[in-house]
């Protein structure tokens, strides 16, 4: 089983990428779950993954980083036995730090986990806000992500993107940096380095 972490600010795009990463994932005959953290009550991501028939397990009322981690060890384990998924895509809250969550990854006990890939999602037209008001917490996402993915450069100016791109390659100088339009279809190339 293959696990992919999905983490970014809100609304950057997080739930975007997953439908296409999932799709992808369905279209090369992969089975795939999809764990979606809401710290409300009512899940929004959860309904719009449903409506578009994705098996999608869902845990709120806090945050997967901390409160909720054993939650989803012992959601891995539920998935593993009744569906053996090829691949969990987790999308964590986008006002969490999901640091954490690797070091709860231990506790699982069920099929090996095959690769484990955290990839942070970055939004070129907040990106410089974030960094100064929540400088730790944005920092941290970039800095232990596998990979890094620019969305809205369908919308986003050259020079945005460029100072996205400089921003995060100052932080982690090793991820690969990928520029998304999420309004279309995903590089193969691309959606192939995100699910290897």
């Amino acid at each position: 089983m293959h696990l992919v972490l999905v983490t970014g600010f809100l609304g950057s795009g997080k739930t975007s990428l997953i439908i296409k990463l999932a799709a992808a994932a369905r279209a090369g005959s992969r089975s795939a779950a999809i764990v979606v953290n809401e710290i409300g009550e009512i899940g929004i991501d959860d309904q719009v993954l449903r409506r578009l028939e994705l098996d999608v397990w869902e845990l709120t009322n806090g945050c997967i980083c901390c409160s909720l981690a054993g939650d989803l060890i012992d959601t891995l384990h539920k998935l593993d036995e009744s569906y053996a998924p090829d691949l969990v895509i987790v999308e964590a809250s986008g006002a969490a730090d999901p640091a954490s969550l690797l070091v709860a990854l231990p506790y699982y006990r069920g099929r090996a986990l095959e690769s484990t890939r955290w990839i942070t999602v970055l939004d070129p037209y907040r990106l410089p806000m974030l960094l100064e008001v929540m400088t730790p917490l944005v920092t941290s996402g970039i800095k232990q992500a596998d990979q890094l993915v620019i969305t809205r450069n369908d919308l986003a100016s050259p020079p945005e993107i460029e100072a996205t791109v400089s921003a995060a390659r100052s932080i982690n100088r090793q991820a690969p940096i990928h520029r998304v339009d999420l309004t279309g279809p995903l590089d193969p190339s691309v959606t192939g380095e995100l699910l290897s």
